[in-house]
């Protein structure tokens, strides 16, 4: 018994190692990659603040890179956490964490936010940019970022072999199957859309899972969403209540939407928990400043 459990736990190491020199290489090449950012021609260094792309995929600059690299004069006030960017007679203010920011007292909307890491403030490169009128060109086959200012940004977009991205979410949007536009989706006698217009999102790889596992996966995971504009926490709520129903004993769905209805914004927190009827258990959780997920398995 003992050489067999010798025997066993050497093998768990020795495969342990191969998975790892495997992986190894992936890894190493994921970690040396890096934005690239040119501004009329010109590679911009960044010695210790690196860019990076965030959760809305846009390209986070050093507030620094705006004053160094375009010529902006770039003040910050750490009490309203406001980054106030001037160049000419423009000037542009974002708030840390806010959507909304202003262009020569106009206000205006972002898909992102400004932010701070490792005690740096980051800007989103694209809305400054353009706030101060230089042209945004996105190389995504080289991970790069092409910025033109003065006569360079009223010629045509350079010839590297990429042009401006579509926005993520309308592509995202463009291969779902959308609320009044394309019909229901139906995965184990659940009807549903994987985008709604109230916001709700509901995805499934349960068909491919089942060919593999059988009825071990997913069902159903729908998500209230926080961060994105145009959501409607009320409606989502509802339609979430509408998909459960279909299938789900109502004593249990009521108790579920009880349980979701507790958060009703980003700064809430629901512990994992889980309901049960006769055929489903429904995990719900959601962490603070994260979206509501509801997922519905078999028992």
């Amino acid at each position: 018994m003992m050489n067999y459990k010798r025997t066993k736990k050497l093998g768990v190491m020795l495969l342990t190692m191969v998975l790892v020199l495997t992986i190894a290489p992936a890894w190493s090449s994921a970690a040396k990659l890096s934005i690239v950012v040119e501004v009329n021609g010109n590679l911009i260094s960044f010695p210790d603040a690196k860019p990076f792309m965030d959760k809305s995929n846009r390209v986070q600059v050093p507030v620094r890179f705006v004053s160094e690299a375009l010529g902006a004069e770039v003040r910050w006030n750490s009490q309203s956490k406001q980054v106030t960017v001037k160049m000419g007679e423009d000037t542009t203010v974002l708030t840390l964490g806010k959507k909304a920011f202003t262009v020569n007292g106009q206000t205006k909307q972002m898909d992102t936010v400004a932010q701070e890491k490792q005690n740096r403030t980051f800007v989103p490169l694209r809305f400054v940019s353009e706030a101060l009128g230089a042209k945004v060109i996105w190389h995504s086959d080289l991970y790069s970022v092409e910025i033109l200012t003065g006569l360079a940004a009223e010629q045509p977009e350079s010839s590297k072999g990429t042009t401006t991205p579509k926005d993520p979410w309308e592509e995202f949007l463009a291969s779902r199957s959308i609320e009044g536009e394309t019909e229901m989706k139906v995965t184990e006698g659940f009807s549903y859309y994987e985008t709604y217009k109230s916001g709700l999102v509901v995805t499934s790889e349960y068909d491919e899972y089942k060919k593999e596992y059988g009825k071990q996966g997913i069902v159903i995971k729908p998500r209230i969403e926080f961060g994105r504009d145009g959501v409607d926490y009320n409606q989502q709520t509802k339609d979430l209540e509408e998909i459960l129903l279909q299938k789900i004993d109502t004593k249990t769905v009521e108790k579920i939407m009880k349980y979701v209805k507790q958060k009703t914004k980003r700064e809430d927190e629901l512990e994992a928990k889980e309901f049960s009827d006769d055929t489903y258990r429904i995990r719900v959780t959601s962490r603070y400043w994260d979206d509501i997920y509801v997922s519905v398995l078999y028992k």
